[in-house]
């Protein structure tokens, strides 16, 4: 009996449910009237959130200069590495340069100094 009872309240459960959602002209005028509001405010949102076309050239435009200049950043670095190295190897040499000539200056002074001057002195 009990069982009769809970089906016949669920019965009527889903009969008035079924009653009072029914969709009226009332109902569906208000959500016309409303609808297109809320659609152009969700448009109007969307927009904001991407840039136009105009800023969307300019960001373009930007970014080519930043390239432009990043490329031209690494030649110059390549040259400033290429010649960094050019440096020390100059200095490299110098370094030999001056121990030959210590070498040079070491030996002449060894040697007897049975030669004169060209000038005469």
């Amino acid at each position: 009996m009990e069982k009769t009872k809970n089906k016949c309240r669920l019965l009527g459960m889903v009969k008035n449910r079924e009653n009072g959602s029914k969709v009226r002209f009332g109902d569906l005028d208000t959500f016309l009237k409303i609808a297109p509001i809320v659609g152009l405010a969700l448009l109007a949102y969307l927009q904001t959130l991407f840039p136009s076309k105009v800023e969307f050239d300019k960001v373009h435009d930007k970014l080519i200069q930043m390239d432009k200049k990043i490329t031209e950043m690494t030649v110059l670095q390549k040259a400033i590495t290429s010649n960094s190295g050019d440096i020390n190897e100059i200095e490299t040499r110098l370094r030999l340069i001056e121990v030959d000539i210590a070498r040079h200056n070491a030996q002449t002074s060894k040697s007897p100094r049975n030669n004169k001057s060209p000038s005469g002195s």
